[in-house]
């Protein structure tokens, strides 16, 4: 070998020998190269941009159900990128698993790995996966780092499994009983081998739940295909079903009242030939659906009597309530006609444990039958509720109707059907004869007989009015006004003035017994055009009483009298349950809040009963905000990321988790639903505070779209509002409808099972959180306080804000 060709090694010996070993066997943070591009990215097992995917900077911790990809561009340039797992790429990777090898992901983020000893610096892998547990190379079995000047061997783990989900529908909600699952993904990974079980829900689509077993290393997929009626089916239609007109609700359509959706029967029928009623049919006919129209048949919904126009035209309150038990009786008695052996021969059936290698009793396999159950009773519901076709419309149009005659003013011309004297205390009188002389004097000894005051029933037991008055009318001689009512004299006219027209609906066991008026306000008295108030008290009978709907509405305010003269106009009422003083306090260290009494409401087709709290009459400023974070030690603080800053604005920006923590730091709690709704709608029937023909109304009480958020970036009105900006409710809470909407406590699920009677507090199932109220960026319709939105309880964004509640003993007695 010549001088000149050694002269190069010669030259190389003295910088290996000078170079920093380390360097040529880690990372620095400077390799990593952001916003680099990667053409061609197919050929990984990673989902990328099918063109050209861009680099990101890499991030710890890493999340959980993600891949990440680190790539090898050249000896100093190294790019990084994360997605969804290919899943037939995935199981062919060689996984390390980070625990067994003692190793963390954002150590050995920095490693540069090797195939074998033999390679120099530089001639590490290409690309290397990562995930919140393995590490995985797709060429070699085996990995190598250099360590502390030592090679150090990964060892191979068993390779964990995937579990995906495959469907077309965009609206795909997934329940996993198995593993946590972020919403909106379609895939477990890495996951143990196992059994795992899922429950599938889509918009008019009817509910399943299936369950597979996962072997070591493979990919369990589920094929999402909903359940669909067999069109071959014949099908035979009733029409001996129709109910009478006579006949009075029963429990499952009662529920249908409150709920909205008809209770359905656990049991499936023997028969082989469907039945469903013909609600327009003859009562004596009936027929079988040729062979040639069964398809048609069996798609077309079931038209019951009862149009929903015939409901609009109702004009009162009784002759809705009688449509409506005819209507709801007809829908008792026909919806379990439905016959569920066409249901039975569509829906997948139950997978025996056996088949998948799982014993009865075992806890997998009974959490498996549980929710299947509960999913196959949830799709036969909606089934028999499409085979039912307008059924669910006409409860709606129902219920508007009838909360519509409820809320009016009311009076009942009515005689009492008794009557009782009550009478003063005797009044002795002594005379005497003055024309004779003293011993012979004769003393006469007179009683008074003067009425008191008086006491009157009216209406008969259990009938709509059953309720009895005790008072006076000072204005009327009352013996002359015993007289008229005893004689029934015509030209005496007796009225029972009502706050409105809202019975009580009483059930027993589950049965409709009766509707009680229960709001009496005053009893009045018209003689020719004079009308004389009484002045006294209503006494309900105990099976009114005892109602939970008529104990709340005796408590929202003391008893007033007063008497009343002579007049044609309107006067002071005999015992008036005045609506409820709604205090705002201002508490030193929980801020301003309202005090809301107990009561009940419509809610979500429901009533329901709700127990008082206080609630914040504002959204949390960011100004009280700061003063929250005040009360924590500095660690445990986090700032306000408000994107519009002012003191009064409400905070912004702001994930559930952070607004129930600054609430639980008061002492509080984020509102459920049912108090935000509650409180918001302020004893209305409305989600609205403004009627729909008040085009300014909506300007007067919310912050939304049309005066925020389409002016622009450059108008100083856009964006949310200091709060109290607008009007406030009755009950004096600010900005319900629109400036932020605000997180509840309650999780969001698609399909509601039920509703507690009593302070609802949300779904069960679901990750997702409810916000209510609309912000200052949704349109007038999205304002409505009945409504609800939902979103991850991780998100963000500068229209999405809070409020607090509190027991009433948090803010009275300071507790």
């Amino acid at each position: 070998m010549t001088f000149s060709r050694l002269l190069p090694l010669l030259l190389l010996v003295p910088a290996l020998t000078m170079a920093d070993e380390d360097r040529n066997f880690k990372l620095s943070s400077e390799n990593f190269k952001v916003g680099n591009a990667l053409e061609h990215a197919t050929n990984f097992a990673i989902v990328l941009d099918s063109s050209v995917a861009i680099s990101q900077e890499p991030v710890f911790p890493l999340l959980p159900n993600r891949l990440y990809l680190r790539h090898k561009n050249s000896a100093k340039e190294y790019l990084w990128f994360s997605g969804e797992a290919k899943a037939e790429e995935y199981k062919k990777l060689h996984a390390y698993n980070l625990k067994e090898n003692h190793l963390g992901a954002r150590e050995v983020l920095g490693l540069r790995l090797y195939a074998s000893r033999q390679y120099k610096a530089f001639q590490d892998e290409a690309d290397i996966y990562f995930d919140t547990e393995y590490i995985y190379s797709p060429r070699v079995s085996k990995l190598l780092f250099m360590k502390n000047g030592k090679w150090e061997v990964l060892k191979e783990s068993v390779h964990p499994g995937m579990v995906q989900i495959l469907s077309d529908e965009k609206n795909l909600e997934i329940v996993s009983l198995s593993a946590k699952m972020k919403p909106g993904t379609r895939s477990l990974y890495p996951v143990n081998p196992g059994t795992y079980v899922f429950s599938f829900n889509a918009p008019d689509q009817l509910p399943y739940a299936d369950i597979g077993n996962l072997q070591s290393g493979e990919v369990l997929t589920f094929n999402v295909k909903f359940p669909a009626p067999d069109t071959s089916v014949a099908v035979t239609v009733d029409s001996n079903a129709a109910a009478s007109s006579s006949a009075v609700a029963s429990s499952s359509s009662a529920a249908v009242l409150d709920s909205g959706a008809v209770s359905s029967s656990s049991a499936d029928s023997s028969n082989s030939v469907i039945a469903i009623p013909d609600f327009d049919a003859p009562a004596s006919s009936s027929s079988v659906v040729p062979v040639s129209n069964v398809a048609e048949a069996k798609t077309a919904p079931v038209v019951p009597s009862v149009t929903i126009e015939q409901v609009q035209a109702l004009q009162t309150l009784e002759e809705t309530e009688a449509l409506y038990d005819a209507f709801s009786a007809e829908v008792d008695k026909n919806f379990k006609r439905v016959d569920t052996t066409e249901f039975s021969k569509f829906y997948p059936a139950i997978k025996p444990a056996d088949s998948l290698g799982l014993a009865d009793s075992g806890k997998v396999y009974r959490g498996y039958v549980a929710h299947y159950n509960l999913k196959r009773s949830e799709a036969q519901n909606l089934w028999r509720q499409k085979k039912l076709g307008v059924v669910s419309n006409l409860y709606k149009a129902f219920h508007a109707k009838l909360d519509s005659l409820q809320a009016l003013p009311f009076q009942i011309n009515m005689m009492p059907v008794a009557i009782e004297k009550i009478m003063k205390a005797p009044d002795t009188t002594i005379v005497i004869d003055s024309s004779k002389s003293p011993a012979d004097t004769i003393m006469k000894i007179v009683e008074s007989n003067k009425i008191d005051s008086l006491n009157l029933s009216f209406g008969a037991e259990r009938e709509r009015v059953e309720v009895s008055w005790k008072g006076v009318v000072e204005s009327f001689p009352m013996d002359s006004l015993v007289t008229l009512l005893a004689e029934g004299n015509t030209s005496l006219v007796t009225t029972l003035f009502l706050v409105n027209n809202k019975p009580v609906w009483v059930f027993k066991e589950g049965d409709l017994v009766g509707r009680y008026q229960y709001r009496y306000e005053k009893l009045g008295f018209r003689m020719g055009d004079s009308l004389y108030f009484g002045k006294g008290e209503f006494k309900l009978p105990k099976h009114i009483l005892v109602e939970k709907e008529v104990e709340e509405w005796l408590k929202r305010g003391p008893e007033s009298s007063s008497s009343v003269a002579p007049s044609s106009s309107s006067a002071a009422p005999d015992t008036v349950k005045t609506e409820p003083v709604f205090n705002v306090v201002e508490h030193a260290s929980r801020g301003t809040v309202a005090l809301i009494d107990s009561g009940s409401f419509r809610y979500r087709g429901k009533v329901v009963s709700m127990s008082p709290f206080a609630i914040h009459t504002t959204e949390v400023t960011q100004e009280f905000f700061h003063k929250i974070m005040g009360l924590l030690d500095s660690t445990k603080r986090y700032p306000d990321k408000s994107a519009f800053k002012g003191p009064n604005k409400p905070v912004q920006n702001i994930t559930w988790e952070n607004a129930q923590y600054a609430c639980k730091v008061l002492g509080g709690d984020l509102p459920t639903e049912a108090q935000w709704e509650f409180a918001g709608r302020a004893g209305s029937n409305d989600g609205y505070l403004w009627t729909s023909d008040d085009a300014m109304g909506v300007n007067k009480y919310a912050v939304f779209a049309g005066n925020s958020f389409k002016k622009g970036k450059k108008d100083a009105d856009y964006g949310p509002h200091d709060v109290a900006s607008k009007a406030p409710n009755a009950w004096g809470l600010y900005d319900m409808s629109g400036n932020v909407a605000e997180w509840t406590r309650d999780n969001y699920f698609a399909i509601t099972f039920s509703i507690e009677s009593s302070n609802p507090t949300g779904s069960f199932w679901g990750t997702s959180k409810v916000l209510k109220g609309g912000s200052w960026k949704d349109k007038e319709k999205k304002l409505n306080m009945t409504a609800r939105d939902d979103e991850d309880p991780r998100y963000w964004s500068d229209g999405i804000g809070f409020r607090c509640v509190f027991t009433l003993d948090k803010i009275i007695q300071g507790k």
